[in-house]
């Protein structure tokens, strides 16, 4: 579970550092760095359970992460190889998990999922470059 723990890790810090790099603020930097954190865990989560409950995460629990920045709009994506598309649910009080989804569409402007015809699926979100977007 180690090595799990560090790709999310890793998908953060180059999350953050291309970003700083690329010259962007604050505000989408965090925003995104969320993002990328709840698309990684949910690709690396999702993809252990294929393997079976309980059992340590296998191949299929890789991702890609990619970032592509236009003039107003950051894309997001996570590549993983299950076939199970994410569904937004509401989590009760009481639950452990059942949130990320919740988290992208409030910080992103839009997110959306699909099959990878090569295996697996992808899931993207955008997130606006416009200071007013970020603000609320």
């Amino acid at each position: 579970m180690q090595a799990v723990l560090r790709a999310a890790r890793q998908a953060r810090t180059f999350t953050e550092k291309s970003l700083r790099r690329w010259g962007e603020g604050a505000e989408l930097i965090e925003a995104a760095v969320l993002i990328v954190c709840e698309l990684a865990t949910n690709a690396i989560c999702h993809g252990a359970q294929e393997t079976g409950p309980g059992s340590e995460p296998g191949p299929e629990a890789a991702f890609t992460l990619r970032l592509a920045l236009q003039p107003e709009v950051l894309h997001i994506e996570v590549r993983d190889g299950s076939a199970v598309l994410p569904v937004q649910r509401a989590a009760g009080r009481e639950d452990g998990c059942g949130r990320g989804l919740l988290i992208i569409s409030a910080l992103a402007e839009s997110w959306t999922c699909g099959p990878d015809p090569d295996g697996g699926k992808w899931v993207r979100a955008s997130l606006s470059r416009v200071a007013d977007a970020l603000m609320g």
